[in-house]
């Protein structure tokens, strides 16, 4: 009896060992082959800044993810997961999302719109595929993150134009000279500005320009528009 109890003993440490020596290998593909980049830009206007939560651990861990700025790109598993955003200030949970990045070793911006107060938080996710940049110009796209509201025609400078953009709707990077731009926001199809403001873009860089905050808004819900360099 003593001799069959040994025998056991050996094959569950085999077994043990077998099982230890899968996991590992399961956990180096987790964690070095099946990763894309993703950057989180903040535009819930009623809120100072917030942080994002991967499976409920904090990702943004060098800095808050301030009003009108952006994470940068943070490595996250392709895999479906669970995001979680939440106010800086007093950890109230802003938005839980589930979602899975399309590839590996590829790059997304989500960008978090709304505000806390209205209750229409809503996350916009965008495949960033940046183009070959025109010698001597800048990129530019746009994202209308205004919840609640119309469609716009945006334009900046003299000769870029966004047309007939409803609310979550993204286009592609478009080149532009550099320098300061007037930006202009007008209802799709009409002349007459609802919005007017200048931003400064640089030579070789891609930028996100999007319309944040809504027509009845006050201080920084103010319907305006802000600008984040992508690359």
């Amino acid at each position: 009896m003593a001799l069959t109890k040994y025998y056991y003993f050996i094959i569950g440490a085999f077994v043990a060992i077998a099982a230890l020596s899968c996991n590992k290998n399961a956990d180096l593909v987790d964690t070095t082959k099946t990763t894309s980049n993703l950057n989180v830009i903040n535009a819930v206007t009623d809120i100072r800044a917030i942080d994002m939560y991967l499976n409920g651990t904090r990702q943004n861990t060098t800095s808050a993810i301030y009003l009108f700025n952006s994470s940068g790109y943070i490595a996250v598993p392709t895999s479906e997961q669970q995001y979680q955003f939440k106010s800086d200030t007093d950890r109230t949970l802003l938005a839980d999302i589930k979602f899975t990045p399309a590839k590996k070793d590829s790059s997304y911006t989500m960008l978090l719109a709304g505000q806390q107060g209205k209750g229409n938080i809503t996350s916009i996710f965008i495949n960033d595929y940046f183009p070959a940049a025109v010698t001597a110009k800048s990129m530019v796209r746009f994202v209308q993150a205004s919840p609640g509201t119309a469609s716009y025609d945006v334009f900046v400078g003299d000769t870029l134009a966004f047309k007939n953009n409803a609310f979550k709707a993204s286009t592609t990077f478009q080149s532009v000279g550099p320098g300061k731009k007037t930006v202009k926001v007008t209802l799709a199809g009409s002349a007459t500005p609802i919005f007017t403001g200048t931003v400064i873009i640089q030579a070789g860089s891609y930028y996100t320009l999007y319309t944040e905050g809504s027509a009845t808004g006050i201080g920084n819900s103010a319907f305006g528009v802000a600008i984040n360099l992508s690359k």
